[in-house]
């Protein structure tokens, strides 16, 4: 089958493929092919909506193949998901290929799954895709037990490795890196994949269990009783945020105006009611990068919605579009919750090192727009960034007890490569060289909070940066009042409560690594949940 991806990503440049030096070209020769997907859950999150999308074109176009999913869900069973145990039962399913969607700061407690993996079963070849592989693609082949990486879009280079794999067709598999027998690389151009129409929708059958949905944990913010369902509309955002890992994706999209790719609304919302019919959905979660890059869409699906869904929903989107209209117009919709960035309360440096140009009083307008036309404000908010000082993080939380929002939310500044911001950390000498294991939330369990880069003492000490994480942490904790009104369906109103469970300071004993950027987390068993997944716009799987 020829796939598409030969049309968007086959470059003319490139040097012969040695075919002879492939460890895999042609390896499977039985019918059915067994695909097994895998991703890191240190949050509980058990949907990750790119293997999703390969797996519905997987199982529209190439029905020989058997997919599986076995993500690594340390919270459930830290034993069960301990490496080892992890590898047998990958074992068990004898799958011809793993592929895991790997978000940068999760590369290091991944790494000794790929070990055992291969001590089990040295001839599996092991891919790997998501933002790890897309952003820092030497770091990620030149780990001795991965054989692929998925450089760009991963729905037509899943479909051309299958058939790499059987080898019923010549020539590498298009949109991967593959390290071949002499242990040279061989690279092609990533996908960059314009036309979501093309696709299929995503496939949630992937994430049920033998009970449905009831035991997948799928969202931490939606009601409780309620199936909440994560959902996109499309893909892109046009924003170059420093800190945000789309910044390096869109300087790199070769054709801009195909960047911000939507579904068309009756497509969009025919689908949401066929997934609300089907799995009894009562929420719907948006996880578009931004809702709001299409005002044409927005205002055509939003009438749709409204007269043909009529479930709660939240959206991410900046405070620049959260106009009275805007607000008022998701509200009618049945808009629930609105995610936004604040990131630092200090104009200058938000302007100047974020590339966040809107003003405190952008931000207080838009909150109050939202509360005007009864909609939650959830705020994300960064600390100990690149040469943010004490005051800046202050300015922070003030603006926040300003605004007032129904859930506060802060996280530790993660370097994340490709960034313009990694840019600016590595040039000032502050990316950590002798930590691997960084947290990357707050560390509110044991109440000590520690900053993921280099002190800098003329700016913030590690002791300033504790003591205000604290007062961010009390302010959080005594303000947070994220509830959900059911009313509307039929049913007495029920109140859920967001808490902030997260994650613990692990420092590396390793050896010294050179230039290590990414943070990561290990959380040890019994420990409890954080609020990972509602940084999803910034670390996606």
């Amino acid at each position: 089958m020829n796939s598409k991806a030969d049309v968007i990503a086959i470059s003319t440049d490139r040097p012969a493929y040695p075919q002879e030096k492939s460890r895999y070209f042609g390896s499977v020769k039985k019918e059915k092919l067994r695909l097994v997907f895998a991703f890191y859950s240190p949050d509980g999150n058990e949907i990750a909506m790119p293997i999703a999308s390969m797996s519905a074109y997987l199982k529209r176009d190439f029905p020989n193949v058997e997919v599986f999913l076995e993500p690594v869900l340390i919270l459930r069973d830290a034993e069960e998901y301990a490496p080892q145990n992890y590898a047998k039962k990958i074992e068990a399913l004898q799958p011809d290929l793993i592929a895991f969607s790997i978000m940068s700061p999760h590369w290091y407690p991944m790494e000794p799954y790929f070990d055992k993996l291969k001590k089990v079963m040295p001839d599996l070849p092991v891919c790997i895709g998501g933002y790890q592989a897309m952003l820092s693609q030497e770091q990620t082949i030149e780990n001795p037990n991965v054989d692929y990486i998925c450089v760009g879009d991963g729905e037509y280079a899943i479909g051309n490795i299958v058939q790499h794999l059987r080898g019923s067709k010549d020539g590498p598999a298009d949109g991967m890196w593959e390290k071949l027998i002499d242990g040279s690389i061989y690279e092609t151009e990533p996908h960059q994949i314009g036309d979501l129409e093309a696709l299929p929708f995503p496939d949630y059958e992937i994430f049920s269990k033998e009970d449905g949905f009831n035991d997948v944990n799928s969202s931490i913010f939606g009601p409780k009783g309620k199936l909440v369902l994560p959902v996109m509309t499309g893909r892109g955002c046009p924003y170059r945020c420093t800190y945000c890992c789309n910044t390096p994706i869109l300087e790199g999209w070769k054709t801009k105006k195909t960047f911000l790719r939507k579904y068309q609304p009756e497509a969009m919302v025919d689908e949401l009611i066929r997934l609300r019919d089907q799995y009894n959905v009562g929420y719907f979660e948006f996880w578009d990068e931004l809702f709001l890059s299409n005002l044409k869409f927005v205002n055509a699906f939003f009438e749709i919605y409204k007269e043909k869904i009529r479930l709660p929903f939240s959206i991410n989107s900046r405070v620049e579009v959260m106009n009275k209209a805007f607000c008022k117009t998701a509200a009618d919709a049945g808009c629930h919750t609105i995610w936004f960035g604040i990131e630092s309360g200090d104009e200058e440096y938000r302007s100047k090192r974020l590339g966040r140009k809107m003003k405190n009083q952008q931000v207080i307008d838009a909150a109050a727009n939202c509360k005007e036309a009864g909609i939650n404000r959830l705020t994300f908010n960064i600390v100990g960034m690149p040469l943010e000082t004490a005051g800046n993080m202050r300015q922070t939380l003030e603006l926040n007890k300003a605004i007032a929002p129904e859930h506060f939310f802060f996280f530790p500044y993660i370097p994340l490569r490709g960034t313009p911001l990694y840019n600016t950390a590595k040039e000032e000498g502050l990316l950590l060289t002798n930590k691997k294991n960084l947290h990357y939330l707050s560390a509110a369990n044991d109440r000590q909070f520690t900053m993921n880069m280099k002190e800098q003492p003329e700016l913030l000490t590690q002791e300033e940066y504790n003591a205000i994480c604290m007062e961010m942490l009390a302010f959080q904790e005594a303000n947070n009042r994220l509830t959900y009104d059911e009313g509307t369906q039929g049913e007495s109103p029920a109140a859920a409560t967001v808490e902030d469970k997260s994650f613990n300071f692990v420092e590396g004993n390793e050896e010294i690594i050179e230039e290590n950027p990414e943070s990561n987390s290990i959380l040890h068993k019994g420990q409890e949940t954080g609020l990972m997944d509602s940084a999803r716009n910034l670390f996606r799987s």
